[in-house]
């Protein structure tokens, strides 16, 4: 630190004139022409608030000083310096902090690597998704891996769509149902058909997954599965999670069932209620049919009034009692 200051820093404090972190924080960012020296120091060193403002402060510079200086704190200040840095990356001119962007990428602590990832979201180049994928299978977090799904998704990533149709095998049923809906918004009705066959050869909670990406994409996006060249497959497949032995994974399978408007799939949702064995779960189907008014909903409405399961009988009852 310049010796500028040293006078002042050795003098006792006035305890009653004393700045909070947060109070020199906004102090800070109002600040001009604090030498980079000064704001590596604090980001070291200070509070937490205080270090977000000298990170600020250091992107806002943006000088070669500036940058030498965030360039040593991230080789040397402690996890939360860095982690406070990286934050910003975002702020720095793109080209000339690729140093930067490099060293928090590759830092031993992951809350600095997940930093820098986050702060990647933020930059509008065609480089930062592609630094995303190069660092995409580092990624521990499967909520980061989803958003970064999601995020390729948003920028028209399709440079990325190898890693998107992989992430389909993801053992993390969230990161399933993000590559499920960056599919559709990436190839719309195109990825249809990537998608039957993960149906197929997922089980479990990720075929839920996918099957809940498939129906929520395809009806924001204004799909229409039942005039699609893939409707058979995409049958094909739900006829099998319509038999799944994990109930979660049919009471999914229904709202897509019950979503396309064709005869194949008012055939299927009318035979896996009948078929259904668990009472609960097929008071569930009838609840969505009925809500999506698909085909044939309201011939099995009026036989469930009659249903010896109670379940299933209450939930009649309370749907044929809904307002139009």
């Amino acid at each position: 630190m310049s010796q500028t200051y040293a006078p002042a820093l050795a003098q006792t404090p006035d305890l009653s004139r004393r700045l909070t972190d947060a109070q020199f924080a906004h102090r800070l960012q109002h600040l001009e022409n604090v030498s980079a020296e000064v704001l590596g120091a604090l980001l070291c060193h200070a509070g937490r608030a205080v270090r977000r403002a000298a990170a600020h402060s250091l992107a806002q510079q943006a000088d070669s000083e500036a940058l030498a200086a965030a360039q040593q704190a991230l080789q040397s200040c402690a996890p939360a310096a860095r982690v406070a840095l990286a934050r910003r990356l975002a702020d720095f001119d793109w080209e000339d902090a690729q140093p930067l962007w490099a060293s928090a990428l590759a830092d031993s602590d992951a809350q600095v690597r997940t930093a820098a990832i986050h702060a990647l979201f933020e930059v509008d180049a065609p480089e930062a998704l592609d630094l995303l994928a190069q660092h995409y299978d580092s990624v521990r977090s499967p909520r980061l891996r989803a958003a970064i799904l999601e995020h390729w998704a948003e920028r028209g990533g399709v440079a990325h769509l190898e890693r998107v149709q992989s992430a389909l095998d993801d053992p993390a049923p969230q990161v399933c149902y993000s590559a499920a809906t960056a599919l559709l918004d990436l190839l719309a009705e195109a990825a249809l058909s990537t998608l039957t066959e993960a149906l197929l050869r997922r089980t479990g909670a990720a075929r839920a997954a996918i099957l809940r990406g498939i129906f929520n994409a395809t009806n924001y996006l204004g799909i229409q599965i039942g005039e699609s060249a893939q409707c058979d497959a995409v049958l094909a497949a739900l006829e099998v999670a319509l038999r799944d032995d994990d109930p979660e994974v049919r009471r999914t399978a229904i709202w897509l069932a019950a979503s396309i408007a064709q005869p194949r799939a008012a055939a299927l949702l009318e035979a896996a209620y009948r078929a259904e064995a668990e009472p609960e779960v097929q008071a569930y189907m009838l609840y969505v049919a009925v809500s999506l008014n698909a085909s044939g909903a309201q011939a099995l409405l009026a036989e469930a009034l009659d249903s010896p399961e109670p379940l299933v009988r209450d939930q009649a009852v309370a749907l044929a009692q809904r307002k139009p």
